[in-house]
Formats: structure tokens, sequence, C-alpha cells
């Protein structure tokens, strides 16, 4: 093989290298920018997600702090995973702006479709966490030591806890639409999917128990239904989406 076509086969490469990079710039700059407007209310967001702990502290209690900087990097932590999430879809429009021209018109379709619906997912992932999971789960882990114990919550665990929580919740609600995907690129077919269903209820129990690290079974039951709720939903919209066509 000559030098000219050597060349020739590395101009396209780096042509992608350089699109590749601008993708990622401009990604990275949507979520700088949602990141320092989040942190801009980040008071009021974390006042927000502390009111589900108010009905297990004392009138006088508040949350504890152990060291000075704890606040502030609480808040850039929350501002930083906060902007991802709300600005994900303009990050998850860039890079299918990136792999775009490389897809069939089909899979064009079908991927728009799940790039778009998926990053609105997981805030609804993480809405659901908040407002129907987290005051049962609070309440469930608060009765066991309010009789002999004192809770005296601290602002890092807790936050750190509220992180794990919307981010299993938010990959959770991800399911419907990677099985949607795998499905539409004929890569799994709704047949396999039917036959996999016991053994994705087996896989959930088995992913929440690694999760709560061998803790309550009423917590990993309550871990494991929404994996096989959302792995049923993927199945209904193939369903849906197959017999509109």
């Amino acid at each position: 093989m000559n030098e000219a076509s050597l060349e020739e086969k590395k101009q396209p490469f780096i042509e992608h290298l350089i699109e590749l990079r601008s993708c990622l710039i401009k990604a990275f700059i949507g979520w700088v920018l949602v990141t320092i407007l989040v942190y801009l209310y980040s008071d009021n967001i974390l006042e927000f997600l502390i009111n589900p702990l108010r009905p297990y502290l004392p009138p006088s209690q508040k949350v504890y702090f152990k060291t000075l900087p704890e606040v502030f990097s609480s808040e850039i932590k929350l501002s930083a995973i906060l902007g991802f999430v709300i600005g994900s879809p303009f990050i998850f429009y860039q890079l299918w702006s990136f792999v775009a021209p490389g897809l069939y018109p089909h899979e064009k379709k079908w991927v728009k479709i799940t790039v778009i619906f998926s990053s609105f997912s997981f805030l609804l992932g993480d809405l659901v966490a908040y407002y129907l999971f987290l005051p049962f789960i609070l309440k469930f882990f608060y009765s066991f030591g309010e009789q002999f114990l004192v809770f005296k919550p601290y602002l890092k665990e807790y936050i750190d806890f509220l992180l794990k929580l919307f981010l299993i919740f938010g990959i959770f609600f991800q399911i419907p639409f990677v099985i949607f995907l795998l499905n539409k690129l004929e890569i799994v077919n709704l047949e396999q999917l039917k036959k996999f269903r016991p053994y994705a209820i087996i896989l959930a129990f088995v992913f929440a128990s690694i999760i709560t690290a061998g803790g309550d079974p009423l917590y990993q039951i309550l871990l494991a239904l929404p994996l096989t709720v959302l792995y049923e939903i993927g199945i209904i919209l193939i369903k849906l989406t197959t017999i509109r066509r």
C-alpha cells in the first residue's frame, strides 16, 4: 500500500476525531453552563431535598455538617449532577449528531426517538424516587430506632444517600428504552424478550440484593419490583409500535 492511499485513509479518521472533539466540547460547555445556573439556586435545592427529613426531626433540630467546606462541596456536587441531568437532552443531542451520519435511515429514526425519551426518563425516574419511594424508605428505616435512639442526620451522608437513590432510579427508567432500541435495531426480537422474562425477574432481585448489600428483604423487593415493571413496559412499547406499523 502506497503513501497516498495511507494518507487518504488517515484523513477521514482525523476528521472524525475533530468532529468528536467538537461535539464533546459543546456537550461539556452545555453541562457547565447548566451546572452554574443550578448552583445559583443550590440553597433552595438543598432545602427542597432536606424537606422529606423534617417529619423525623424535633422542631429545634436541624441537619448537621461536620466540616466547614461540607455544605459548599455538597452544593457543588449536587449542582454538577443536576446540571448533567437537566442538560442531558442537549448533551445527548451532541452525541447523537456525531453518531447519526454512520446509521441507516431506519436506525436514525429509532435512535433519535430513544435518545429524546431516555434523556427525559432519567429525570422522571428521579421524581418518582423523590416523591414516591423516598418518604417510604425514610419512614421504614426510621421506624427501627425511633423508640430508643436519637436520629442525628449529617448533610454529606444524606446527600450521598439521595444521589445514589436518584442514580439507581434514573438508570432503572432507561430500561424500557434500551429494550425498545435493541429491538428496533434488530438485535433482539419480541419472542426472545418474552422468553427472557423469568431470567430478567431473577436478575432484578439479584441486582437489588447487591445494591442493598444483603439488607432487608423488603427493601430488596422495593428495588426489584420497578425493574421488572420497567422491563415489561419495554415489551409493551415494542408491541404498540409493531401494531401501529
